[in-house]
């Protein structure tokens, strides 16, 4: 496209064009491999910065997360100490207690609240602590320096079989009645399972709720706040914190997400381009045995290359500068270049309004002046082709006399038989009327020129006319069998397509015997609404060399060369090309040898015809 408007462009235009390439070119070069060199610097910087800081990140949350976790251990510490914890999980101090122990339960459940106490105090971020002891199933909830206790309904509970961390969620009282702040905080919770050392059996669980405030400040300087999108976020997809407040305590089901996850590793980086982000992002994954996290950063490519674009926008504005110069230059030059060739197109304007003997007054011996002289011979040539176009006007209105003169015989010869069959039904002779009135269906149709394709029951039609004359040639010796679906007489297909299959029985495959031949004619449908016909007979047949080469002649694209010898093969081969003259090559024709004797071919023809002037 872009040649052919380069040649149908004015020189005055293409010499603006090509000066305009050979000025924009160097310009626009310098400026892409500028604006290149820029984004690659820029590119290897942000990898190496975001590495380095989303490492130190996953370092501060693993030392972070590390000191809770050794805070929570510290509820082992207190077992240790005689009638405090063990006592409190392996008795129920809420049932119906003697007088004298009424002492015990009370200093066992301020020991209690003291031990709590100490790990709630141990950390600043520390909301809520709440112990669940499963023998009970009761649970005892520190908050605001106070100790409530409560019963749970039986099976109300399940206790965490492994330590790990429940992603960010508005804390709550675990189904006691307290009151409640009118606003509770985002929270993360660290839940451990307390076992009966040194055995497995688990007597309690210890749930410690963490104000998410802390790992905000943890990673406050590893993105660029407005501009960048952060996320820390737990295997299953579960938000603890983020940039955007909306996303925290959500699960995140990105692509992008998936493709950090199943990243083959800790840390890296990819791009992405998105509906929702288009841009880098960096990942870094922070494991250890109780929890698995993962600190993504999303950098956008407008804020990632904001100072190759300045740069790039910069360049372009004094190109453009240096351009309008340009072109201001070379409108001066190509105006005294051109304007011998603006007086030279008027002389083609009047040679196009039909005066061809206009005299070219251009004095010049350049370019323009041969060209002025290549025009008077162009005019000798358009004159020349005049006269021949009108000679092969004469020719073609010939040829179409011709071919009307070729269709008075076959309309004379359908007349007289009418008269023949009128005559022999005049008098009595109805054998001789049907085979008139076949001969005279099988000529109508071949001389109906306004149709080539045509329903499959006018096809029947003109096949069992052809059928009728053949059955007085051979009398009772032939045996015609039509199993016709009805579904698929309605089908359009092309014309003459079954015809010249039955003519091929009585020419090579019929067998004058004792026994009648048989001739059976079939079509069926297909669920895709493809149509399928055979022809199939119990003639002679044909060898297993010959069916070899039949269906070696069936798939070369060129004529054969022995008609005479390949009659057989020369009809199908036109059968199958006229199919795929209007199927392409989703038509298709199979041929098959037929056990004891006899020959079989079967058409498929995908789709009716959709056109019903083909």
């Amino acid at each position: 496209m872009t040649t052919t408007l380069f040649k149908n462009t004015t020189i005055r235009k293409k010499m603006m064009i090509l000066f305009l390439i050979a000025t924009i070119l160097p310009i626009a070069a310098s400026i892409a491999i500028s604006y290149h060199q820029t984004k690659s610097s820029i590119t290897k910087e942000a990898i190496s910065k975001n590495n380095r800081l989303l490492a130190l990140g996953g370092t501060n949350i693993i030392n972070y997360m590390n000191n809770i976790n050794q805070k929570s251990l510290a509820v082992y510490n207190s077992m240790n100490v005689p009638r405090s914890l063990y006592y409190i999980l392996e008795h129920n101090m809420e049932n119906e207690v003697f007088p004298n122990q009424i002492s015990d339960v009370i200093q066992n459940r301020n020991l209690l609240k003291d031990h709590l106490y100490n790990i709630y105090q141990s950390v600043q971020e520390f909301y809520k602590i709440r112990l669940y002891v499963a023998g009970q199933n009761t649970s005892y909830l520190l908050w605001n320096d106070d100790i409530k206790v409560g019963k749970h309904q039986n099976g109300s509970i399940t206790m965490a079989s492994k330590t790990n961390i429940e992603p960010t969620h508005l804390s709550h009282n675990y189904g006691l009645s307290i009151k409640s702040p009118v606003k509770e905080e985002q929270v993360f919770t660290l839940h451990r399972p307390i076992f009966l050392a040194p055995s497995d059996v688990q007597l309690a669980e210890l749930t410690i709720d963490v104000k998410t405030s802390v790992l905000n400040d943890l990673n406050r300087q590893l993105y660029d706040a407005g501009h960048e999108n952060f996320y820390l976020v737990d295997a299953d997809g579960g938000v603890l914190i983020s940039s955007d407040d909306a996303q925290i305590g959500k699960r995140l089901d990105s692509e992008w997400f998936h493709t950090v996850r199943n990243a083959s590793t800790t840390k890296g980086h990819f791009d992405w381009d998105g509906n929702a982000f288009s841009g880098m992002i960096f990942y870094q994954q922070v494991k250890t045995n109780y929890m698995n996290w993962y600190l993504i950063k999303q950098t956008p490519n407008s804020h990632l290359y904001a100072t190759a674009n300045e740069t790039a926008l910069i360049n372009t504005w004094v190109g453009a500068a240096f351009l309008a110069i340009a072109v201001i230059a070379l409108l001066l030059i190509s105006y005294r270049f051109t304007k011998p060739l603006l007086a030279l197109i008027g002389y083609v304007n009047k040679i196009d309004s039909g005066n061809l003997n206009v005299q070219i007054d251009i004095q010049s011996n350049d370019e323009i002046g041969l060209l002025a002289k290549r025009f008077r011979s162009m005019m000798q040539t358009i004159n020349n082709l005049i006269l021949k176009e009108y000679r092969l006007e004469l020719a073609n209105k010939t040829i179409q006399l011709k071919a009307l003169q070729a269709q008075v015989n076959p309309h004379f010869l359908y007349n007289a038989l009418q008269s023949v069959g009128t005559v022999a039904l005049q008098h009595g002779n109805m054998k001789v009327y049907q085979l008139v009135t076949s001969l005279g269906k099988m000529m109508r149709y071949q001389m109906d020129m306004a149709d080539v394709g045509v329903e499959l029951s006018r096809e029947l039609d003109y096949v069992q006319a052809y059928l009728d004359l053949q059955k007085e040639r051979f009398d009772s010796s032939l045996d015609i069998i039509l199993m016709i679906d009805e579904r698929t007489r309605s089908i359009r297909l092309p014309k003459m397509i079954l015809q010249p299959l039955v003519e091929n029985f009585f020419k090579h495959g019929f067998l004058p015997s004792e026994q009648p031949a048989k001739l059976v004619i079939a079509s069926s449908l297909g669920d895709d609404g493809a149509l399928t016909i055979v022809v199939s007979d119990n003639g002679k047949g044909i060898s297993a060399a010959r069916m070899t080469e039949l269906n070696r002649l069936l798939m070369q694209d060129h004529e054969v060369e022995n008609e005479e010898e390949e009659g057989l093969a020369i009809g199908l081969r036109n059968i199958l090309f006229r199919l795929r003259l209007y199927f392409k090559q989703d038509a298709a024709l199979s041929i098959q040898h037929l056990h004891p004797h006899g020959f079989s071919v079967t058409l498929h023809i995908p789709h009716a015809l959709e056109d019903p002037s083909l």
